[in-house]
């Protein structure tokens, strides 16, 4: 995974670790934004590693559930983000840590939390082990390489066309967000309120084992979840997830096949939307299961075509939140 994104260690103490990952446009969707499941998708490295920085040798974490809340979003100003997470509890079974993120100028992205799971971990301490297989190093890695055309929409389809047509036409025409190319991540079906979808268990997802990045799915969650969200909006509405938890149920190994998603809204306010998403290995078995909310803001198209801010939008679309209508 972290030649896939470019996330990387900056930082570790007991108890910490910090982490960035660049913010390319291989993030984007089809209009050129970045969803909330990209702080996810960040967020669980430097989560766990604050953990296993307690732990004595021949002992490794599994992330159990992850839990984030979205404070901005990014846009294509936001050069990297930087993770900073420190353990709240270390036992012998259960760990826990927070973690916030911050963009290149400090401001708050997202904050989160999880619960990782401690194992033992079968190795012998005295035995000399080869060293690690980073792979080739002839090509420049995903995340560096020149990504492709997000704006896959022209602008009166993104203006007036009606979100789950759009969808539709995605999945007809076969358009490739650059988020999907780079995970290959797809769309099978949609209905109102409902997402279907497909995720490789690729070998570019592994943990450094044979084990999928908790992260990596996370994401996948939010998209799913975030899509059955927009296929229930009107021409011109956007929507802005407000927060996800997602539980890992059993491990999810590499090289195992599709995962299959199933997005859907399971409540529908006017302003208020909160959805669920189901992830099944390629045998049908349950390996995570999330659930997500988001905020609705009824004609945000125009809003952003007029120049304002993203975090503008959203925090005059959620005042006063004692009148936030989710009947």
């Amino acid at each position: 995974m972290f030649r896939l994104l470019g996330m990387r260690p900056t930082d570790a103490g007991l108890g910490k670790a910090t982490f960035t990952m660049p913010v390319t446009r291989w993030l984007e969707d089809g209009f050129g934004l970045y969803w909330g499941g990209v702080y996810a998708l960040f967020a669980d490295a430097p989560l766990a590693a604050s953990i296993w920085t307690t732990l004595p040798a021949g002992k490794t974490v599994t992330t159990s559930e992850l839990t984030m809340s979205f404070v901005r979003p990014m846009t294509r100003k936001t050069t990297n983000m930087i993770g900073r997470a420190e353990t709240v509890h270390s036992g012998n079974q259960v760990g826990l840590s927070t973690i916030q993120i911050t963009d290149h100028e400090g401001r708050l992205l997202a904050f989160g939390s999880t619960r990782c799971l401690i194992a033992d971990v079968p190795v012998d301490p005295h035995a000399d082990y080869p060293p690690p297989d980073i792979g080739p190093s002839d090509s420049a890695d995903p995340y560096a390489r020149p990504a492709p055309e997000s704006r896959l929409f022209t602008l009166d389809q993104i203006m007036n066309g009606i979100p789950i047509e759009l969808q539709r036409l995605a999945i007809e025409e076969k358009k490739v967000f650059p988020i999907w190319q780079l995970t290959g991540f797809r769309f099978n079906s949609v209905a109102d309120g409902r997402l279907m979808g497909t995720l490789p268990s690729s070998a570019w997802f592994s943990n450094g084992g044979p084990a999928i990045y908790g992260g990596l799915l996370a994401w996948a969650a939010d998209f799913a979840m975030g899509a059955a969200v927009y296929s229930t909006l009107s021409a011109g509405d956007v929507f802005a997830t407000l927060d996800m938890h997602i539980r890992f149920t059993r491990p999810a190994t590499i090289n195992s096949g599709d995962f299959m998603l199933e997005g859907i809204v399971n409540h529908r306010g006017r302003r208020l939307r909160v959805s669920s998403c189901n992830i099944d290995d390629a045998g049908g078995k349950r390996v995570a299961m999330a659930t997500a909310s988001a905020l609705v803001v009824e004609g945000g198209i125009r809003e952003l075509q007029k120049g304002r801010l993203p975090e503008e939008i959203l925090a005059e679309a959620s005042r006063p939140a004692d009148q936030l209508d989710s009947r």
